[in-house]
């Protein structure tokens, strides 16, 4: 449910900034946003964010993006998401869930 949601308003998200923003937010800032929608759906147990914006490229559309992941707990295990989130509007370009080990 999660991928899907942050799919639909990411790419919504994506697009409104590519029209209207030209200004980064901060990795902090964007953290937060990622953590707020996944705690809509239970508590997460860890986070991260890579704090240097690096070139993302889908198709003819160019951008910086942020390099994240959150934690929690699904069916009693830790489950690992991996993001990449657009660094002038913090909408979510790619999530990924990492296989338990």
């Amino acid at each position: 449910m999660i991928p899907v949601t942050l799919g639909l308003s990411g790419a919504a998200g994506f697009l409104a900034g590519k029209l209207f923003g030209d200004r980064k937010l901060s990795a902090n800032a964007i953290l937060r946003l990622v953590i707020n929608d996944f705690k809509k759906e239970g508590p997460i147990t860890g986070s991260w964010i890579d704090y240097q914006a690096r070139p993302f490229q889908r198709f003819a559309v160019r951008t910086q993006a942020y390099q994240g992941g959150i934690t929690r707990q699904e069916d009693d295990r830790l489950t690992t998401y991996r993001f990449l989130a657009d660094a002038y509007t913090g909408s979510i370009l790619e999530m990924k869930r990492v296989p338990n080990a």
